[in-house]
């Protein structure tokens, strides 16, 4: 799991075509509009 900020382009399309999805805000990051959560699932 990872956070960035809404303006990070480079680091949203990085982690886009690298398999990470968006999860919902968590911790610290709840409620926080400028943040966006991704996790990469692993295994099959």
């Amino acid at each position: 799991m990872l956070e960035t900020g809404v303006q990070q382009a480079a680091a949203l399309a990085l982690y886009t075509r690298a398999g990470f999805r968006r999860i919902p805000n968590f911790g610290y990051y709840e409620g926080l509009e400028n943040s966006l959560c991704f996790e990469l699932p692993l295994g099959g």
